[in-house]
């Protein structure tokens, strides 16, 4: 007889606690923080890549403020799995640190004297792209002040997950290769855009942006740095071959 109550009693509170989780979580399971976890990310040619970039987890924060002409919708990413927390805890409040610098200024400039028809808008959002141990962030800037300022750009962390330090161009070619050379060639060979000057591109900034996405090198420019602004940002994709040593070959 002991047992059966012990029995029914077991059962019971398996009950309780099995409904106390279902009306805490619902039946998809516990609600928590929005990971984004590639751990078996897939290019767009549906190839499988395998890395440490893909074991690296972020975390997506958001920052809404909706206030009579003001507009402010950021998402931004946290890293949250990095051995070096030095490192990390560097590359995110540079991260979280800029975009809180645009906010304050909105907030700096609008007062109660603002013409309601000025709108302020501050819109941030991000990708990711994983390829070896090459995890790279793209930081999607639309920053608009009232008609005074109307800006969209880019902001890229190229990251080395298997030596958790920033990566630039120099460190993704053999020392001995010319590649800036090699890029200004294929992209006065490609554009069609009349760039400063008039004598085509003729060098690259000490901090070039670019980005990794599928296995491609990816040079970008924002807008008005090296052409017009009617050209709006810039883009091109190089025709190098990324090697299993981690080196971008040109021919």
């Amino acid at each position: 007889m002991k047992k059966t109550v012990i029995v029914i009693g077991v059962i019971a509170i398996v009950a309780v606690v099995g409904f106390a989780c279902f009306k805490m979580f619902g039946n998809d399971g516990p609600v928590g923080p929005n990971l984004i976890d590639n751990r078996n990310p897939q290019g767009e040619s549906g190839e499988v890549q395998n890395g440490l970039a893909s074991t690296i987890l972020i975390e997506p924060v958001s920052v809404e403020n909706k206030i009579g002409n003001i507009d402010i919708e950021n998402t931004y990413p946290v890293i949250k799995s990095f051995k070096n927390k030095d490192f990390e805890n560097n590359i995110n409040t540079k991260i979280a640190g800029n975009i809180a610098d645009y906010r304050a200024e909105i907030s700096h400039v609008v007062d109660d004297e603002t013409p309601d028809t000025k709108l302020y808008r501050y819109i941030t959002s991000y990708d990711r792209y994983n390829w070896g141990d090459y995890l790279t962030l793209v930081i999607n800037q639309d920053y608009q002040t009232g008609g005074i300022r109307s800006n969209t750009w880019k902001d890229i962390y190229n990251i080395n997950a298997s030596t958790e330090r920033i990566i630039y161009l120099a460190d993704i070619f053999e020392p001995t290769t010319n590649y800036e050379e090699a890029i200004i060639n294929v992209i006065n060979e490609n554009s069609k855009v009349e760039f400063i000057g008039g004598k085509g591109l003729e060098k690259l900034s000490t901090y070039q942006k670019f980005y990794i996405k599928d296995g491609k090198l990816i040079i970008y420019f924002d807008p008005s740095e090296v052409a017009g602004a009617k050209y709006g940002a810039l883009e091109y994709e190089m025709p190098f071959t990324l090697g299993s040593d981690g080196f971008f070959k040109v021919d």
